[in-house]
């Protein structure tokens, strides 16, 4: 995955999609790094969210402006153009229509360089999913420039994922709860020491502006330091508030490190109730995050089944439709673990398999995550 100028989604690769990018030789130390190639291969749009409209009828004024699936892009040249056509997409659908919120954001994938746009929409009078706590109004200094260290591992990190150095596939050895890509990389070790270090000693002030701070930017780098802290349980309880965060980035940055936190934990870690809510939100890094989260929580106990199934069925569903594949693979990963069977991507045979199980189970009260 790389990203782009626009609102891209970051997500996890690693573990949620079978896509290998291939490990280029690294430079030699005298050598300067090659500028990254932006050619992307453009495969196509696709909306989330309505209940009153049809996918076809949202997406045509995008469809009018974009290029055919299948167009190479040069994002140097041809982004801005791009960016515009997804933005003039948008405004014609509000104009036509209305809705709460239209959000586009652009997925690149580093294996095949390839590109997908998901349109997430939330229809007028289903407001609630746009519901979160009220935004921090604290103001938290920075310990021992902890922040800065992880930006500046980031950076790096980034810098050799674009220039094929190191693979999104590439999470070992990881040395905290949850890792980002080469973390074993020579260039990067020596960047996360100041993290593996200080964090522990600082662990508190983290959680205190992760939960506080005004600023979306400090909770979501709090989140992600987080992942250093001194044990399982500790971590979980302090990122599951964030999962209620009124900013989608530390929403995302808490739902991807409780995934990783889960995924090795012998029990289950974060409220049930919490990640379904996750898999309501407005936008493909919240239910994409929120799905992963779920397919390593009900591995551990599928003794909610029902209540699963009542309550994200249709959800799980809409989503292993998608030809996005950070969407598709954990909802198919969800129902295969609930389930005990594998359909593969027959959606015909994974929708009776819901229908068929639902029918069986007796009627549940309506939950207050699914209006």
């Amino acid at each position: 995955m790389r990203r782009l100028s626009y609102l891209v989604s970051l997500v996890l690769l690693g573990g949620c999609a079978n896509q290998r990018a291939e490990t280029r030789p690294e430079s030699p130390p005298s050598e300067k790094p090659s500028k990254p190639a932006m050619v992307y291969r453009f495969e196509g749009i696709e909306l989330f969210g309505t209940r009153k409209y049809t996918r076809e009828e949202l997406l045509a004024p995008y469809l009018a402006a974009l290029p055919p699936s299948g167009t190479l892009l040069d994002m140097e040249k041809d982004g801005d153009a791009f960016i515009q056509a997804l933005a003039k997409g948008k405004e014609q659908l509000q104009a036509r229509h209305g809705f709460a919120l239209i959000r586009n954001s652009v997925t690149a994938y580093a294996q095949g360089m390839t590109m997908r746009v998901t349109v997430d929409v939330v229809d007028l009078g289903d407001e609630w999913r746009l519901e979160y706590a009220p935004a921090p109004t604290g103001s938290v200094p920075e310990p021992e420039g902890l922040l800065t260290a992880w930006s500046t591992y980031l950076t790096r990190m980034w810098r050799l994922v674009n220039s094929g150095v190191i693979s999104t596939e590439d999470t070992e050895p990881c040395r905290a709860f949850h890792c980002f890509y080469g973390p074993g990389h020579p260039e990067l070790m020596p960047l996360e020491a100041p993290l593996l270090s200080g964090v522990p000693g600082h662990f508190e002030t983290l959680v205190r502006m992760a939960h506080t701070d005004a600023d979306a930017t400090k909770r979501e780098k709090a989140a992600y330091l987080l992942a250093y802290g001194p044990s399982r349980d500790e971590v979980a309880r302090a990122l599951v508030p964030l999962m209620n965060d009124p900013n989608e980035a530390p929403r995302n940055a808490a739902m991807r490190v409780l995934w990783k936190l889960q995924e090795k934990a012998d029990t289950p870690l974060v409220p049930l109730e919490k990640v379904l809510r996750g898999l309501q939100g407005p936008l493909i890094s919240d239910r994409n995050k929120a799905a992963g989260l779920l397919a390593v929580l009900v591995a551990k106990d599928t003794s909610r089944r029902g209540d699963i199934l009542q309550e994200a069925g249709q959800v799980l569903l809409e989503m292993a439709t998608a030809k996005q594949v950070i969407e598709r693979k954990p909802a198919l990963d969800v129902l295969r673990t609930l389930s005990g069977k594998d359909f593969g991507e027959d959606l015909a045979r994974w929708r009776t398999w819901v229908q068929e199980t639902l029918a069986a189970q007796p009627s549940r009260a309506p939950s207050p995550n699914h209006r």
